[in-house]
């Protein structure tokens, strides 16, 4: 649940099939960056709303009952028209064309960037960025997980809060390429979780999958993750948000 803790702490107020390789890291991690990727301050995104993208190191603490609440309110239902396939075909280079980017231009890529954040005892090969090992409270399955990168980089995985693919159908079609490469690299959306729970998850909403523990803080994420986006969700999604929040203490 820590991990969890730290999205919802990383959202802020304003209110895919995720498989395997989730877990390949961009290119070489030693300054440069993804093909596509944002390069520079200037080409970080514009949120559609107005808002800004990328920026979910800043935000301010997210727990308060009342702020899930409102950004559950404020979620538009998806028309069904557009699940049945009225926008372009989903493609996960749409969001991360070339891997994981960089966008606080320390020359660490997205993932190792959680890795670090939500693994403890944490070690490092070729410097300071690239982790090696560490271990995972899994905040999907509630297992203590030792990660060793020599032994396998699918044993954590990196997972995107809101599916990619989810997000896609909910409105990032209409977006830029920056915006979504924004979104997709956003540390508020990107959680260190068991490779079999990501898995499992692949690009399900909530009214198909949820995690098997943390529900209420995982729910709380995926509303304000929603809501901070602009993105419109089905209404089973949505009434199983509501369900489980609806659930949880204040």
């Amino acid at each position: 649940m820590a991990g969890l803790i730290v999205v919802l702490a990383l959202v802020g107020l304003v209110v895919e099939r995720c498989t395997t390789t989730d877990d390949l890291a961009g290119p070489a991690e030693a300054g440069g960056t993804a093909s596509g990727a944002v390069s520079t301050a200037d080409d970080f995104a514009s949120a559609p709303d107005g808002g800004s993208l990328g920026d979910g190191g800043g935000g301010a603490q997210a727990g308060e009952s009342g702020d899930v609440a409102a950004a559950l309110a404020a979620l538009e239902v998806l028309p069904a028209p557009t699940v049945a396939g009225q926008v372009p075909d989903y493609e996960r280079t749409d969001f991360l064309p070339g891997g994981w980017a960089d966008l606080d231009h320390d020359g660490c890529y997205s993932r190792n960037e959680i890795l670090r954040r939500d693994l403890t005892d944490v070690t490092f090969e070729d410097g300071w960025c690239k982790v090696a090992t560490g271990r995972l409270a899994d905040p999907y399955s509630g297992q203590v997980i030792d990660f060793d990168k020599a032994v396998s980089t699918t044993t954590v995985q990196i997972d995107h809060v809101v599916p990619l693919a989810q997000a896609w159908r909910a409105g990032a079609w209409n977006w830029t390429k920056d915006q979504r490469i924004a979104f997709a690299n956003d540390p508020a959306e990107l959680l260190a979780v068991s490779g079999p729970a990501n898995q499992s998850k692949g690009d399900s909403g909530p009214a198909e999958w949820l995690p098997r523990t943390g529900q209420c803080p995982y729910a709380a994420a995926y509303a304000l993750l929603a809501a901070r986006y602009g993105l419109a969700i089905p209404q089973a999604d949505r009434d199983t948000l509501h369900t489980v929040l609806a659930a949880c203490p204040t």
